[in-house]
């Protein structure tokens, strides 16, 4: 019995000792895991605490923002509400002004701004009443300054000095109002209208972009990207001509018509008669005086054949001589009397400075009067346009001879731009039965 008591002692002993060893294990294995979960929560709490400083800054970060958005869009209504902008583009050289307002010179040009002033702000009358009377209307119109007045000047539409007058008008209307010369460029004013309506839709403040265009094509492609980007809605066609371009028709923009303000047709970019370069130190004011008025000459008398509004509404050219110019100048129209009137073949219709005229009557004094030629009394006397002296003195050779200049001198008058006599191609053909009142010129000096 007792040997059996001592094997289940040991067996039980042996038992203990490994539990007590598994206890062990566990313990160790457990104060392990214990230390790396300390280490793993410290570890987090450390990123926690990065974490929350984040947090902490994107949060501060985030109210800063707000405050600033708030801010701005604050500022954007005042823009908005306070003063709308309403721009105005006009291509000039399409959208072209009526021949009433362009023939009324300064006031037609102070006319045609008020038009489009009051049509404007018409507009958004009936489509926003509300920011309508805040809103400053800029309106800029670009164009080819000097090829557009000669398209006007040669279909009739008004004179240089009319457009001028037009232009001073316009631009001295309002402080916002002005007319740009672009230049010759092709495509001048397109550019600059195009980098306008990209720029300027963009601004908050722009209420409403007026465009005065819609008779080109090439505006297809800014338009186009203001649809893309949603800008489209600001954008009203100005309407000159009926007829919009083709591909501008899809659009479908809101359109203004305003009366008497734009011509609905085209023009003729082509006249037969064009007018040169006007020569260097002729005035404006002087050129207008005497297209406007009738010849009115200090003798009182006057080309029965020409009209009272008689227009001279060409230049010379500079670069050429009196006979040389296509026509030339009648002699008789400026110097006397053109009984030929319309039919005659030679230039009624020249601005002649006081230099073209001295050189007109220079050149005619080398032609024989037909009286003294034929040995008789002059009725017309100093005033007489032809010559009454030979320009060569004493040393013409028919007076050596003892004799006149040959009668062929008579139906071919020297008038050409030299003074030392040497015959040159005749400026007009002269036929003396023509002459048959006073030269309203001072004669030439005493010879």
């Amino acid at each position: 019995m007792e040997e059996c008591a001592s094997i289940n002692t040991a067996k039980d002993l042996e038992k203990w000792e490994r539990l007590v060893e598994e206890q062990s294990s566990l313990f160790r294995l457990t104060l392990t895991d214990n230390q790396t979960l300390r280490l793993r929560v410290d570890e987090l709490e450390r990123e926690l605490s990065v974490w929350k400083l984040a947090f902490k800054s994107a949060d501060d970060e985030k109210c800063n923002l707000q405050k600033s958005m708030l801010k701005l869009e604050k500022n954007i209504g005042s823009l908005k509400d306070d003063n709308p902008l309403l721009l105005c583009l006009i291509d000039g050289d399409g959208n072209i002004f009526s021949q009433d307002l362009l023939a009324s010179g300064h006031t037609g040009g102070r006319q045609a701004a008020m038009l489009l002033t009051k049509g404007l702000t018409d507009y958004m009358v009936d489509v926003d009443a509300g920011s309508s009377g805040r809103g400053q209307v800029w309106l800029t119109v670009y164009c080819n300054k000097t090829g557009l007045m000669d398209t006007l000047v040669n279909n009739g539409i008004c004179s240089a000095a009319e457009f001028e007058a037009f232009v001073l008008g316009f631009n001295s209307a309002s402080p916002l109002f002005s007319i740009v010369d672009v230049g010759a460029g092709k495509e001048a004013a397109d550019a600059k209208i195009k980098e306008c309506l990209r720029v300027f839709t963009r601004f908050p403040q722009t209420s409403r972009v007026f465009f005065g265009g819609g008779h080109d094509n090439g505006y297809t492609s800014t338009l186009s990207t203001l649809e893309n980007e949603g800008l489209l809605q600001k954008i009203v066609l100005l309407r000159g001509y009926k007829i919009l371009a083709t591909e501008l028709q899809h659009f479908d923009l809101p359109h203004l018509d305003i009366g008497g303000v734009f011509m609905t047709r085209k023009l003729p970019t082509s006249h037969t008669h064009r007018r040169s370069t006007p020569p260097t130190g002729v005035a404006s004011q002087e050129y207008e005086k005497q297209r406007m008025t009738s010849k009115n000459f200090p003798g009182g008398t006057q080309s029965p054949a020409i009209s009272t509004s008689t227009q001279f509404n060409r230049y010379l050219d500079p670069s050429l001589p009196l006979n040389k110019q296509t026509p030339r100048p009648c002699t008789f129209f400026y110097l006397s009397v053109c009984k030929q009137g319309d039919r005659c073949t030679y230039g009624h219709d020249y601005f002649l400075t006081a230099d073209n005229f001295a050189e007109l009557r220079a050149n005619a004094k080398k032609s024989p009067c037909a009286s003294v030629n034929k040995n008789q009394i002059c009725p017309i006397g100093d005033s007489c346009p032809s010559g009454h002296y030979c320009p060569r003195g004493a040393k013409c050779t028919y007076r050596k001879q003892g004799g006149r200049p040959p009668s062929r001198a008579l139906s071919n008058s020297n008038v050409s731009g030299q003074t030392d006599g040497t015959p040159t191609p005749p400026m007009s053909p002269i036929n003396f039965n023509n002459l048959v009142c006073i030269s309203p010129f001072v004669p030439q000096g005493t010879r």
